[in-house]
């Protein structure tokens, strides 16, 4: 399982600081999944992130319930779930195609000019996949969030505009990304219930 959390500070930063990192104590929360005994530091792992201005591997604090033994990871805001791409790169990537031109390789050529970050054709694809399969979710969380009610589906307007609307309303990706998975446990791109 994991949770995300704010880090409050840029990858170079986060990396730089490695295990020092003040990152939040989960030692005084009971279990997420047994709710039967606090959890206890379970040392780190290290995954591997692309963002602009950086690369490289991060160290991902790790909790452990000792009753069940599940694990909880506490994941930093710009990192995504189970991708090596930051929330940004995949946030601007889908931007850049829905609201922009529609031609995948003019978005991606305008994607690389303003990120220096290389994104291939087949994972737009696979990220454009997944944001339309979860947009229904995702508006509902992020009107939900926002006290108000969600707009009614548009015959007309069909999942790519949707998708395109939602991009448009999220002023800031990592915070409005933040709050979707607090309030509903999904993210952009993977439905992620815990």
């Amino acid at each position: 399982m994991q949770i995300m959390f704010d880090a409050n500070c840029t990858p170079g930063i986060y990396q730089f600081q490695g295990k020092d990192f003040e990152f939040p104590d989960l030692t005084s929360v009971l279990c997420p999944n047994c709710k039967e005994d606090h959890l206890k530091r379970h040392g780190f792992y290290s995954r591997y992130l692309i963002c602009k201005d950086f690369e490289g591997e991060i160290f991902i604090r790790r909790y452990c319930c000792h009753k069940c033994w599940r694990t909880v990871s506490l994941l930093p805001s710009f990192c995504h779930p189970k991708r090596s791409y930051g929330l940004l790169v995949i946030f601007k990537a889908l931007f850049e195609f829905y609201t922009g031109t529609n031609i995948v390789s003019l978005a991606l050529k305008n994607f690389l000019s303003s990120t220096g970050v290389k994104v291939s054709r087949q994972l737009l694809l696979h990220y454009r996949r997944r944001i339309e399969k979860n947009i229904s979710d995702l508006v509902a969380a992020i009107s939900a969030i926002r006290s108000v009610r969600p707009p009614p589906a548009s015959e007309t307007a069909g999942i790519k505009e949707s998708v395109r609307q939602f991009l448009l309303d999220i002023l800031y990706p990592q915070d409005d990304s933040l709050k979707i998975f607090e309030q509903s446990r999904i993210t952009y791109l993977t439905p992620y219930a815990i």
